[in-house]
């Protein structure tokens, strides 16, 4: 009966955090485009904002799902060097993809969105932010 509750648990600890990691990726979306356009304010060259609203957004990202979604307390400095790479394998991935598949460019950015969404949980839960 024990190992029952125990699995039931267990999975809703694991819809708990699919959920919270989803609603952290879309608020992102908002963090970002508002950052970008706080920084377009200051009448910088478009490159500047766009690099910093992509490390606000990241940052964010990293804080929520660290503290809130899986509740890290796994090492500090190898979470943030293996999200960082994380980040750049999706940023490869994407370009690959953009060279490699003959589709519409829309939808490789969808396909590769949902593709990075899958394992960037999966990598979150199980390796960067694992207890």
């Amino acid at each position: 009966m024990s190992q029952h509750i125990t699995a039931h648990t267990a999975k809703h600890q694991s819809a708990r955090e699919a959920f919270s990691y989803f609603l952290v990726s879309f608020s992102q979306t908002f963090v970002e485009f508002g950052a970008f356009a706080l920084l377009q304010l200051l009448t910088l060259p478009a490159p500047i904002p766009s690099a910093g609203s992509i490390f606000v957004s990241g940052s964010w990202n990293f804080m929520l799902n660290r503290n809130i979604t899986f509740k890290s307390t796994s090492n500090y400095a190898r979470s943030i060097v293996l999200f960082i790479l994380l980040y750049c394998w999706n940023f490869v991935f994407l370009n690959l993809m953009l060279g490699i598949l003959p589709w519409d460019p829309m939808l490789i950015k969808l396909f590769t969105m949902i593709c990075q969404g899958v394992w960037g949980f999966l990598l979150c839960k199980f390796v960067i932010f694992k207890k």
